[in-house]
């Protein structure tokens, strides 16, 4: 599957090292095996000393702004149909305001493209940044593998079976109880 890695610091994050670009990229390609996808070199985008509420460099079109250039490349390839997945350690190192996110996001629905996360990489409670990013792009966010989406699938559909047969067997006993 195509995929990439998109990893930022902001100058906010200075002596944390969470959010070094090593440990980023480190938890991104172990959430890549997880989900059977490969990250080609070409396809790992950085962005350092950038916050979150900067816009991709190509969505500027002032000389005085200074824009992501990692995330205008990533927007590029996600255009040009070289991406479907998207992995970060935590969406809001993709953004952090609503012009931001709601770009990426009618970008990504456009184009078919999910953000690949689990649930543990999600602080929703200690961060509201990354809880903002969340919310915004909910839509196109994946947190199963492919094979747990079909386990839970299954499991859901021998659930709702065993749900239908207890209440054959309910709807059965009540009459057996109205004859009485």
């Amino acid at each position: 599957m195509r995929a990439c890695i998109y990893s930022r610091t902001s100058s906010y994050d200075k002596g944390h090292l969470r959010f070094t670009i090593a440990h980023q990229e480190e938890s991104a390609r172990a959430l890549a095996a997880k989900h059977g996808l490969t990250v080609a070199y070409e396809h790992v985008f950085t962005d350092i000393d950038y916050s979150g509420d900067i816009l991709p460099s190509c969505w500027i079109y002032s000389d005085e702004q200074k824009g992501r250039p990692a995330l205008a490349s990533l927007i590029t390839a996600v255009k040009n149909n070289q991406i479907k997945y998207i992995i970060v350690r935590k969406m809001e190192r993709l953004g952090s305001t609503s012009e931001v996110l709601i770009g990426l996001l009618n970008l990504f629905t456009e184009h078919d493209v999910y953000v690949v996360a689990t649930p543990e990489t999600i602080s929703l409670n200690d961060d509201p940044s990354e809880a903002y990013a969340v919310s915004i792009l909910r839509p196109r966010i994946k947190y199963d593998t492919d094979n747990e989406r079909d386990r839970k699938a299954t499991l859901k559909k021998k659930k709702a079976d065993e749900i239908s047969r207890l209440q054959s067997k309910i709807a059965r006993l009540e009459s057996e109880i109205a004859e009485l």
